[in-house]
């Protein structure tokens, strides 16, 4: 299973997982391992173990398996850097890999992207069945259940043909529901056809669902859920994509506010919380350049930890991210998205002018699509 998600970093060399082992870079792309992925090879190790099957060989296929997956999220990661589009990061999980884009564009763009992956499983496939042909093993392609072949190129041959079969299934955040809400958005747009593509696949995933239930097979069951939720995160997404459309970061910025200096305590900052509704604190030096951000949960976290006597230098994040009056808010979208707890400050010549939160970007969509009514 792969994804595309449009999920950026607000520091492009942190990871947007938790608990993911990175193990390298491709391309500059960060490629993490999360830590439940342990599991599948104890899993399928212990299987092999219990049918008297040869371990070290199922472990192998496994590893061979996902290292298709990853050539497939660098596909999709290839493609979008042609339509200059940056992949955060790639995290490979038990059910599959994720590659996370700062954005995902529409229409044709789209299209290519999400046929990338997919791409690359039938070119490996196709590999496979070359060397099979050249190995004399036709039977391979006829054998009724051929995860029970015991040659790793066979199990790799089916294996990528699996992954394409699968990938195409037209709901999100399948790469065919990808494809079926850009064919579609060609000609109805954007919203409109997220809206097809999401009742589609949702209507496919309860049959997963059902179909799991009544078979006892509890994987399609959680993967049938997993593609409903997938579909109803879409189409809220495209919902506040919408919403935001056309707008800027200085429609939406916060501009009464208090702030802090790096010297005051954090029993100042919490008198502040608690006499005010706001929740970050932007932190101004002497020279009222920003210096840093107090949000809400560090300063529950100091007080916890030091006290109230302690500065705010000691806890504040010393690099907010900082954007732009004009900053386009579909750009805010996404980054608030990844990181809600922390408010980005809007900076102009030096000056904070502003700060957008996840909360106030959230009243600016409810306000926009009733004016939009």
């Amino acid at each position: 299973m792969s994804e595309a998600a449009a999920k950026p970093t607000a520091d492009p060399g942190s990871s947007g997982s938790r608990f993911a082992l990175q193990i390298g870079s491709v391309l500059g792309i960060p490629i993490r391992i999360h830590a439940t992925f342990l599991l599948i090879l104890v899993w399928f190790g212990m299987a092999a173990a219990a049918s008297s099957r040869n371990v070290p060989r199922e472990i192998a296929f496994v590893l061979a398996l996902f290292a298709c997956v990853l050539l497939h999220e660098l596909g999709h990661a290839a493609m979008a850097r042609r339509f200059g589009v940056r992949t955060r990061e790639i995290v490979l999980y038990p059910i599959g890999g994720v590659a996370r884009l700062d954005s995902i564009p529409g229409g044709w763009a789209e299209l290519l992207i999400a046929l990338a992956g997919p791409a690359v499983n039938v070119a490996l496939a196709g590999a496979c069945a070359a060397a099979l042909i050249a190995l004399d093993v036709p039977q391979a392609f006829r054998q009724a259940m051929p995860w029970q072949n015991t040659g790793l190129v066979q199990k790799l041959f089916w294996a990528n043909v699996t992954l394409v079969v699968f990938n195409m299934i037209p709901a999100f955040p399948m790469d065919g529901g990808r494809v079926l809400r850009a064919v579609l958005a060609i000609g109805l747009g954007q919203q409109r056809a997220t809206r097809i593509a999401a009742f589609i696949g949702q209507t496919i995933a309860l049959f997963f669902v059902v179909g799991g239930i009544f078979q006892a097979n509890f994987f399609l069951a959680f993967i049938g859920l997993f593609v409903f939720l997938g579909a109803s995160q879409e189409v809220a997404f495209q919902t506040r994509r919408q919403a935001v459309a056309g707008h800027t970061a200085h429609e939406a910025m916060i501009t009464k506010f208090e702030t802090l200096s790096p010297q005051d305590t954090l029993g100042r900052a919490a008198e502040l919380l608690l006499a005010t509704h706001q929740h970050d604190f932007p932190v101004l030096d002497a020279w009222n350049r920003v210096a840093g951000v107090l949000p809400r949960a560090q300063l529950l976290e100091g007080l916890a930890r030091s006290g109230r006597a302690t500065s705010v230098l000691e806890v504040m994040l010393r690099d907010p991210v900082e954007i732009a009056p004009a900053t386009d808010l579909e750009a805010v979208l996404a980054l608030l998205q990844n990181n809600p707890s922390t408010p980005l400050l809007v900076v102009e010549a030096g000056a904070l002018r502003g700060m957008v939160t996840f909360e106030n970007l959230a009243e600016f969509i409810v306000v926009a699509g009733q004016i939009a009514r």
